[in-house]
Parts: structure tokens; C-alpha cells; sequence
């Protein structure tokens, strides 16, 4: 599929913070971007495509604005800074994005699309940051990641300050927390990082699952704990 510019994507996700996810359609995005149906073909196969477009252009945006990053930083430092780009990079459309934070509640598939882009871009953040992501050392660090990454965005869409310091704190937080299970991998304690990953992939799902009764496409209030796409 080609690939949508950053700008024609800028205008389909503000139709979703204003209309919503569930009942956009395909229809819409046309007219949001001013194609006829048999282009918009050539670019989504359906609606859920939009993730992974956003994600891939987001992922080629913190690429061009970190450059190398400072490979003497250690890890985490560099970690920080491509993530707090990434914030960034999404912020013209972080108002469609809590809406989507909310509609996944209800949308399987939404979640489960989303949740697969996260884990690809993670790997693309780590690289950025001077990681490996690949192997199953990269494995453990995209899952990882993408756990940091989803923590500080529930924190990030309710962000309202000028410096997203509160996004920063909850960042380091998220990092310090993931190289401490980073560190009982790699001295060898598979089974203790293992437990550690499931033990939070599990308090997410339970959170997840206990704001289900909320469901619905609500977009007039910012997501909290219980609204985190699993990205394992």
C-alpha cells in the first residue's frame, strides 16, 4: 500500500477527534482527504490500515529529527530522548488518538491493529536509540518498550503543560522501571523477566477488561489506566 503524507493523514485524524471511530467510514476519510474511493484503494485496504500508516510516518519523522543519537549517553538516556520525539512527532494528533484510546475498549480489532504497529515502531525506536531490536533479546526489548510507551502515553493525553513535564516524569518512571526487568534478563534471570512481562501484561488486560463496561466511542474525556492498548 503507499503510503499517506503526514498532512493528508493530519486531516483524517482530526475528522476521528471530532466524529469519532466507530462510525467513521471509509466515505469519510475519502472526503476527508479529497480523494475518490478508487484512490483512497491504493493506500488502505480498511479503515484500521490508518494505524500503521500514522505509526510508520511517526517512526520516519523521529528517525530525520534524532539523527545518531550520542551512543556515549547510556541506554536509557538515549531511550528518553527518542521517546520524548516521538511525543512530540504525535501531538497534532493526540486528541483523535484518545479517542481511539477509548474506542479499542469495544474494538477488538482496533486494540489488536494497534497493538501490532506499536511493537514494529518500538523496534524502530530502539534502533534509534543505538539497540538492537532484533533476535530474541529484541524481542524482550520491543515488548518492553512498547509497555513504557504505552504507560507514558496514558499519561501524555492528559498532558496539558507547555514542557509535557508530566509525560517526562512519567517516562522515566516507565524506563527506570524497564531497566531494572532489562537487567534481571540479562544477568540471566530469564524466568524473573519472564515473570515480571506477564505479571504487567495481566494487570493491563485486567485493567483493560474492568473498563469495558464502559465501551462506546466516547471522546469527550481522556482515557486512563483501564483504556491501554496491550502491546505485547
Amino acid at each position: 500500500m503507499a503510503s499517506l503524507p503526514l498532512d493528508t493523514l493530519r486531516r483524517i485524524y482530526d475528522a476521528i477527534a471530532e466524529n469519532g471511530w466507530a462510525s467513521l467510514s471509509l466515505s469519510d476519510v475519502a472526503k476527508a482527504t479529497e480523494m475518490d474511493l478508487a484512490t483512497l484503494r491504493g493506500h488502505l485496504s480498511s479503515k484500521y490500515d490508518l494505524i500503521g500508516q500514522l505509526n510508520r510516518q511517526i517512526d520516519a519523522e523521529v528517525l530525520k529529527e534524532i539523527g545518531s543519537v550520542d551512543q556515549d549517553d547510556a541506554a536509557r538516556d538515549r531511550l528518553f530522548e527518542v521517546m520524548m520525539a516521538r511525543f512530540d512527532a504525535l501531538e497534532p494528533f493526540k486528541d483523535a488518538l484518545g479517542v481511539m484510546a477509548m474506542a479499542a475498549r469495544s474494538d477488538l480489532h482496533l486494540a489488536a491493529q494497534t497493538r501490532r504497529s506499536i511493537e514494529q515502531s518500538m523496534g524502530w525506536m530502539l534502533e534509534a536509540a543505538g539497540l538492537n531490536s532484533g533476535g530474541w533479546k529484541g524481542t524482550f526489548r520491543r515488548n518492553g518498550l512498547a509497555l513504557v510507551y504505552v504507560r507514558a502515553s496514558l499519561v501524555w493525553l492528559k498532558d496539558e503543560t507547555e514542557d509535557l513535564s508530566s509525560t517526562m516524569k512519567a517516562m522515566d518512571q516507565a524506563l527506570a522501571e524497564a531497566e531494572r526487568w532489562a537487567n534481571s534478563v540479562e544477568s540471566g534471570n530469564l524466568g524473573g523477566g519472564l515473570s515480571q512481562l506477564r505479571e504487567r501484561m495481566r494487570s493491563m488486560a485486567d485493567r483493560v477488561q474492568a473498563g469495558n463496561s464502559g465501551g462506546g466511542d466516547r471522546h469527550s474525556d481522556a482515557p486512563n489506566d483501564g483504556d491501554a492498548i496491550d502491546p505485547s
